[in-house]
């Protein structure tokens, strides 16, 4: 373990290693480590596990390694700047028999072509490399030529075990998400057992924690999107039990079980008028302006005395009206206004009772945004404007945002809105237009969520390489380094 920060000169540019201080807590609304020093975590989301795919994203397409080998899709993808993943799972998924990804005979990019295929095109308008950069670490090496042949194959629970551990040995954080789909169109019936869907929660943690790889890098997002099950705060819809309840004794469980691990919530109840939030969202305590919806303020008032305050974040899901159909509410005032009524306000003045009062940290949890369409890119100036509190995103009622997770990194994420991921189509090409809108100062967007790729000065380079995972070894019982 490096004991401080290394730089690294490449041609020019400054690479900084990224070393991690320890576990991760939070204070006066920010994420930080040990040392008390601020972690932003720039995050994709990476889907499968959540359905019978028994894998993210479809590593069969594309033309060589680097669409088929799916180390060789997350270097690419630390290399672009991320320093976090969200794997989605739930029980249904975990419980079907993996299917077979590896790609034998798998065509080997070299390191100039790798290299090359994480470098912008001259046709969009994002920031250029200056000079020759250099590539700070090498790409994973492909043994046998064999794409994807690191992937176990006894069960999909120790695949999905095995992948968290390496993204986490690969430096990133690793937020797990049991992701929800309605019960009525066939969602994971497991979660309507609230004390066995807990036991399944905790069994999957300690699994993940075994071999002591991510036991200070773990994220626990508790239920994807709870409006999907008809529940809120205060009603239980297709569940057993009210929202505030599951996540309070699910919290209770997994905090005994991983004391290090943040505790991540997603808001509820809240998407119906007068107040408009995206499923997903929905934290407004103010009753004034609840109208109807579901009031989590006696949620907060039970988490202000639980032993794992400091270890809660709240990760509101926002989506422009091609996803969320609400135009009235989705640029300018009408969205500033939205954002701060329902968590804004909990990243600034905090939640206040009897005279105690708590900053939750809040990150922007799940996002995408349609760029082919002007009510979506209009979202979109208006949403990073008040993410980063310029301009008239400024409303004085929260604070910068800086953390997020975007859905998603597989190009086959979102095939019901479009909106593509962070690989084209054609599962090889980054796509540069959503990169672009994420890093600074792009011909579109004069704002981004500040992600820096290897090749732009001041790009962090989290620790970890493909030889620090080299010597992960799978078993039915343990995952060791």
């Amino acid at each position: 373990m490096l004991s401080a920060l290394h730089v690294v000169t490449l041609c020019g540019i400054v690479g900084l290693l990224s070393v991690p201080a320890g576990s991760l807590s939070t204070k006066e609304g920010k994420i930080v480590d040990e040392n008390g020093s601020e972690v932003i975590l720039k995050g994709f989301a990476l889907s499968g596990f959540e359905s019978s795919f028994t894998m993210t994203g479809d590593v069969s397409r594309g033309s060589d390694s680097v669409a088929h080998d799916w180390r060789t899709n997350m270097y690419r993808a630390k290399m672009m700047g991320f320093n976090a993943a969200r794997l989605e799972w739930h029980t249904s998924g975990l419980q079907t028999s993996p299917k077979s990804v590896t790609t034998p005979n798998c065509n080997i990019a070299s390191t100039a072509d790798v290299e090359s295929s994480l470098l912008p095109p001259p046709s969009v308008g994002t920031p250029k490399p200056t000079g020759n950069p250099t590539l700070p670490q090498d790409p994973p090496v492909i043994t046998d030529g064999i794409c994807s042949n690191d992937l176990p194959t006894s069960s999909t629970t120790d695949r999905f075990v095995y992948m968290a551990n390496y993204l986490c040995s690969q430096g990133f954080y690793v937020a797990l998400v049991y992701h929800s789909i309605s019960i009525a169109y066939g969602g994971d019936e497991a979660i309507q057992e609230k004390d066995a869907w807990i036991a399944g929660w905790v069994s999957l943690v300690e699994q993940v924690l075994q071999s002591g790889t991510c036991q200070d890098r773990l994220i626990l997002d508790l239920i994807n999107e709870p409006d999907a099950y008809d529940a809120s705060w205060t009603e239980s819809g297709e569940l057993s039990d009210d929202v505030a309840t599951y996540y309070l004794d699910a919290m209770d469980a997994l905090h005994e079980a991983c004391p290090k691990c943040l505790l991540q919530l997603q808001g509820s109840g809240q998407y119906a008028a007068p107040t408009y939030t995206n499923y997903g969202d929905g934290f407004c305590t103010d009753s004034t302006q609840l109208g109807g919806n579901s009031n989590p303020t006696q949620f907060f008032v039970s988490l202000l005395g639980k032993e794992y305050l400091s270890q809660t974040i709240l990760a509101p899901h926002v989506y422009g009206p091609i996803v969320s159909t609400q135009v009235g509410e989705s640029s300018g005032d009408a969205l500033y206004a939205r954002l701060s009524r329902s968590f804004g306000y909990l990243n600034k003045d905090g939640f206040c009772s009897g005279g105690t009062c708590h900053v939750f940290p809040v990150i922007l949890g799940e996002f995408n945004v349609l760029l082919s369409s002007s009510l979506d890119v209009a979202f979109w100036s208006s949403l990073v404007k008040y993410l980063n509190n310029v301009e008239d995103g400024a409303d004085g009622k929260h604070n910068a945002i800086s953390s997020f997770f975007i859905w998603a990194w597989d190009a086959n994420a979102d095939m019901q809105f479009g909106l593509g991921g962070m690989v084209d189509m054609d599962y090889q090409t980054l796509n540069w237009p959503k990169m672009a809108m994420l890093i600074d100062n792009s011909e579109l967007f004069t704002y981004g969520m500040g992600l820096k790729p290897w090749y732009l000065s001041g790009s962090l380079q989290h620790a970890g390489n493909d030889s620090t995972a080299a010597g992960v070894t799978y078993t039915t019982e343990s995952y060791t380094l």
